[in-house]
């Protein structure tokens, strides 16, 4: 990111009001380097604020409503039946066929719910409803639905597939993955898909504001500055005439154009640089200078592709690279072709057309036989750019954007896995690429090359917190505590000390990993695994009073952790509060019918309350998960 202008985080805009354009001209003057194009534009500022859609509109009225119609102004809005695309008349009940659950969404007046049950024969075996505050998508392709509880956002698992008229469970949780009401979205999820969010601070998942769909400052950068100046009848303007006070993506060089789209039109591994955040990144910014984004290099790289591929995928085409192989070339870049304002559902073939005819004049004009030409409507993109599944999300075609001549079918990837390259970045770190790999093996596949690679790369230069990292993944802890040793704690990050707390956690050396997992949550304190781990490291060392308080705060911050309900539900009873230990396993039963934890200790309460009936309930659900359970198998028998 750019240096501020200023040190005080609000005083340009104060000065603004009170010394007006000489002040600016005198920070202008003193910065280093003003003519260079990642100081170009004022508002790159991290003391310049986002106003808001509504505040855009007050001038630019016309062009709001129409963006408002957009798949990215429709992006995301509160869970209202006007915001939905979804049939709710037909049958919307999804099964998930490996964990035996159902789910049913359905509306209570205009406010959205979904239920989560199982069945045997007629009976309900578990149930489990939850409010939907948000839903994400524009449905042109799907609607997908988050809840959000005290400032945190998880992803509710049920999803509309409009092209198709589907409903299903989301991307990600088929096959057996059903991460239920778990899996959580953070700065990186709500960045791409929504305006920019507010986080709170030392946290990348806990949100101050969340807003209602992408809009113009996604594209123009924060637009305090520009409105105070023009509420003022000011503006600044570069030497060519450009506004500095707002972005203007056309005025861009092709590079930054791209990088701007490719912000989230670029789908994969995204790797941040040491210190960056996905919320620092402005139009006009390098890209790679604050993310790099890896995906799997195979020997034979196909034409497959997945949903959020388009700005790779024009870069692979022919257009793309000769007309921007030189300054003098007339740039194709995702706007000659996008009017980012107008939704692609009006916007004429003849502009699609017209973008084409633009290089390729009567001279290399289109050599299809004219019947196929008219069955086509005349179409370059019919031909040139055909729709096509995806891989990663399921019931959804979208519009290849690699530009060629037809190919009959796309070619999936195949032959040996090479490891990973970089699609926005031709030089990564050695270091942005060891992380590439470590967190490839721990979030998406985890195969041994990955690992292999990230081992190559770090024996040529050792580098305390990643030789942690790649020791906590492959199970080495006492390696992760060597290294440790080594480096200096002061310069770790959350994640490496949490590391090294977990490491000794699982040797059960319990004050010293009290004291990491202690050092983790001073940076990170609204991370509740990391309370949760703190927890068990407090009850070893038989602190119970400050085990019972943390567990407390993880259930206050995340009313449905399970391991916090279960583990304070077994505090109270160990001490003989009966019906606050049942009290808490129910709450945990609820959120979960099948974390086995909870049913043992079910299990043992009724067994010590002397509830037979109960018990022996428990003892069968735990042996469906636990068949050679001879313990239980024996507590049945003698029944």
């Amino acid at each position: 990111m750019c240096s501020k202008l200023v040190s005080s985080p609000r005083l340009l805009i104060i000065g603004l009001f009170g010394l007006g354009i000489g002040l600016l001209s005198i920070l202008m003057f003193r910065t280093k380097h003003p003519v260079e194009e990642d100081f170009f534009y004022l508002n790159h500022s991290d003391t310049v604020d986002y106003v808001g859609l509504s505040t855009c509109a007050s001038c630019h009225e016309d062009i709001a409503k129409s963006f408002l119609h957009t798949g990215m102004g429709s992006s995301f809005n509160r869970a209202t039946p006007k915001k939905s695309a979804a049939d709710f008349l037909g049958n919307h009940v999804i099964y998930d066929t490996i964990n035996d659950l159902y789910y049913h969404p359905y509306w209570v007046n205009s406010e959205l719910f979904i239920k989560e049950y199982r069945l045997l024969g007629t009976d309900t075996l578990h149930q489990r409803i939850e409010k939907i505050d948000y839903i994400i998508g524009s449905g042109q392709h799907t609607n997908s639905h988050l809840i959000e509880r005290n400032g945190f956002i998880f992803q509710a698992p049920f999803t509309w597939y409009s092209q198709q008229k589907h409903w299903g469970l989301p991307p990600g949780f088929q096959h057996g993955r059903n991460s239920r009401f778990t899996r959580i979205i953070d700065e990186e999820c709500m960045s791409c898909h929504n305006s920019m969010p507010k986080v709170e601070d030392k946290s990348d998942n806990k949100f101050t504001k969340v807003g209602l769909g992408i809009d113009c400052e996604r594209c123009h950068g924060p637009g305090e500055l520009h409105v105070n100046l023009r509420l003022k009848g000011k503006t600044i303007k570069s030497k060519e005439g450009v506004d500095r006070t707002i972005v203007n993506p056309s005025k861009l060089s092709w590079q930054k154009q791209v990088d701007l789209c490719q912000r989230c039109h670029l789908q994969g591994n995204a790797v941040l640089e040491k210190g960056k955040h996905f919320t620092q990144f402005k139009p006009g910014m390098k890209l790679s200078d604050y993310y790099s984004v890896f995906m799997p290099k195979y020997e034979n790289m196909g034409a497959s592709m997945i949903m959020a591929s388009h700005a790779q995928r024009l870069q692979l085409s022919a257009c793309f690279i000769k007309s921007n192989k030189n300054s003098e070339s007339l740039n194709l870049t995702c706007i000659s072709c996008h009017n980012p304002h107008i939704s692609v559902k009006v916007t004429g073939v003849e502009r699609f057309n017209a973008a084409c005819k633009s290089c390729h004049a009567k001279k290399d004009a289109c050599s299809a036989d004219m019947k196929l030409r008219e069955k086509k409507a005349d179409n370059c993109v019919t031909c040139h750019m055909p729709k096509s599944g995806t891989e990663d999300i399921p019931h959804v075609s979208i519009h290849d954007h690699y530009i060629r001549k037809p190919v009959k079918k796309l070619d999936a990837v195949s032959g040996q896995l090479k490891g990973l390259y970089c699609i926005n970045n031709d030089n990564p770190t050695r270091e942005t690429t060891i992380k590439a790999y470590l967190s490839y093996y721990e979030k998406f596949d985890p195969k041994v090359l990955f690992l292999n690679e990230a081992r190559k790369l770090l024996d040529k230069k050792v580098n305390i917190p990643l030789e942690i990292h790649y020791w906590y993944l492959k199970g080495e802890h006492n390696k992760v505590i060597k290294f440790s040793k080594k480096g200096n704690l002061k310069n770790m990050e959350a994640w490496d000390l949490y590391r090294i707390g977990q490491s000794y956690l699982n040797i059960n050396q319990w004050a010293l990993a009290e004291k990491f997992l202690e050092l983790a949550i001073n940076l990170s304190p609204t991370n509740f695994e990391f309370l949760y781990k703190l927890s068990i490291a407090k009850h070893n060392l038989d602190k119970f009073f400050e085990e019972e308080q943390i567990l407390k705060s993880v259930i206050q911050l995340n009313a449905n952790h399970t391991n916090a309900l279960n583990s304070l539900g077994y505090r109270y009873f160990k001490v003989g509060e009966l019906p606050k230990a049942i009290a808490y396993y129910k709450r945990c039963l609820s959120v979960n019918p099948d974390f086995l934890p909870v049913l043992k200790n079910l299990f043992d309460y009724y067994n010590t309350t002397g509830n037979a009936v109960k018990a022996k309930e428990m003892a069968s659900r735990i042996l469906q998960k636990e068949p050679n359970n001879g313990v239980l198998k024996s507590f049945l028998s003698n029944l």
